[in-house]
């Protein structure tokens, strides 16, 4: 018998027995026999671990030399032969030893992926489905999401993560949760590269919002009308250009000039954030509050994130869509000491022919406010705003208005205010890096280290953003000093 071995047949063991000590009033002996029991459990949860990912990558070994053996393509990536053995059932979820062991292909972890997008949970609305789908069709070449999707995905792993931001301890879980919960926190702890603290769990990726958009609403628009990627590296590495020209040729001469396109290769970082909430003994008693837990960390994040993707200074945080086209000489139109409708027309007709069709305007609402007080008739055919009528038009100059409640609200006559911006969002890149950890804190403490009575829970993610070509924007200042 192997440690490996050992190390479950004692753990299974040592469940049982602290299920019975659970069952009845713990005298001193008893209490003191459960701590012990505990603590052991804990030991050898961690000593599994190592021994456990070394197993599977002995399996992984043994599997992609099998199929080599018998002319297989094993574990290429996108390989058209499944591994021999594997068979993809319709529960996506069954023999999740395997995918969690890197022994299934790129193609069948996206095929299992798609159909637990399929049987994801009524949470997961139809957008949410289409985004989840369209990453693993057009971002995932390897795999990667998928594989976490479905370690993270499965009825046993939401039972098991709900019951833990409930404060049930892992030992009190059945068998199938436990198990789910130690496959995905082995990833969990895979694609931190070994670090991140004991008792963290990843959220199941049908509420995950680094895999699925949630609807931020008009005061964070940049979700909805900027690039997003997905990303389970630390930086995301593109290519841009800002295009050839073309020329007309004459018969038999020579190319008047050399037209190739300079590249450039732009990089996003991705920053830490993370989240905190409270709630008393006595909420959590009355409320199903760990229910909620996920939307109200959402809510937080969308909130942190609404600043920094306008605004954000690119220091320990994304730079924001407004701070990096203003960074750049030639996106700033200067609209003096007063804001009025030729502004307007001004700073939409400095975005370049090249951006401007797909061009949209983002400003604080106050602004808006301002905007349409410009318009002095009405009905379709009126030259500034289209449908009057409705509370925020939907088009400005043919082009479509956002709200961003981090962007300027007013100005003054001390420095720059950058109140409007308009260009192309496809070139502003918001990058997530794959799943959201959120951790259970049983008992909160005060200044002098004893209980305050409340539980808290604890996320941490990681995101990064950055304008790719800020030609392609401009942003309208107001009162230059």
């Amino acid at each position: 018998m192997n440690r490996l071995t050992e190390i479950d047949e004692r753990l299974e063991a040592i469940r049982a027995e602290l299920l019975a000590l659970a069952d009845g009033d713990l005298d001193e002996t008893h209490a003191a026999r459960f701590d012990e029991l505990e603590t052991e459990y804990a030991e050898l949860e961690t000593e599994r671990e190592p021994l456990a990912r070394r197993a599977a990558t002995i399996e992984r070994v043994r599997t992609t030399a099998a199929t080599a053996a018998r002319g297989g393509r094993g574990l290429e990536p996108g390989g058209g032969n499944r591994t021999p053995g594997l068979i993809v059932r319709n529960d996506p979820y069954d023999g999740l030893d395997q995918v969690r062991s890197n022994a299934v292909p790129a193609g069948d972890l996206r095929s299992r992926a798609l159909a637990a997008i399929e049987q994801a949970p009524a949470e997961l609305d139809d957008a949410g489905r289409e985004r989840a789908a369209w990453l693993l069709e057009r971002g995932d070449r390897h795999g990667r999401i998928a594989r976490h999707m479905l370690l993270t995905g499965s009825p046993a792993y939401q039972r098991a993560f709900e019951a833990v931001l409930a404060g049930v301890q892992p030992w009190q879980l059945d068998e199938e949760e436990q198990r789910a919960l130690r496959f995905a926190d082995e990833h969990r702890r895979a694609i931190n590269e070994g670090t991140g603290a004991a008792g963290a769990f990843l959220v199941p990726f049908h509420l995950d919002p680094t895999i699925i958009l949630s609807n931020a609403g008009s005061s964070n628009p940049f979700r909805q009308i900027s690039r997003v990627e997905t990303i389970t590296t630390n930086e995301w590495h593109g290519v841009s250009s800002a295009g050839v020209t073309a020329q007309w040729h004459t018969e038999g001469t020579q190319v008047a000039a050399d037209n190739s396109p300079t590249f450039a290769q732009p990089s996003v970082h991705i920053h830490a954030a993370d989240a905190y909430l409270q709630a008393s003994f006595e909420a959590t008693m009355d409320t199903n509050i760990a229910s909620q837990v996920g939307m109200l960390l959402n809510d937080a994040k969308d909130n942190l994130e609404a600043d920094a993707f306008a605004v954000g200074t690119g220091s320990g945080r994304p730079f924001g869509a407004v701070t990096a086209t203003a960074a750049v000489g030639g996106s700033v139109v200067a609209g003096g000491n007063t804001y009025d409708v030729a502004d307007v027309y001004a700073v939409k007709d400095a975005v370049p022919t090249r951006w401007r069709s797909r061009a949209s305007w983002v400003a604080n609402e106050s602004i808006w406010s301002l905007t349409r007080q410009f318009a002095t008739g009405s009905g379709p055919s009126h030259a500034f705003w289209a449908d009057l009528g409705m509370d925020r038009p939907p088009t400005l100059l043919g082009r479509p208005v956002y709200e961003s409640s981090a962007m300027d609200s007013t100005w003054n006559t001390t420095g720059n205010n950058d109140i409007v911006l308009v260009g192309d969002f496809s070139n502003y890149l918001i990058v997530d890096r794959v799943g959201m950890t959120v951790a259970y804190e049983p008992l909160v403490k005060g200044a002098n280290q004893r209980p305050t009575g409340e539980v808290g829970w604890y996320a941490f993610w990681r995101v990064g953003a950055n304008v790719l070509v800020p030609n392609a924007f401009r942003v309208l200042r107001i009162n230059l000093p």
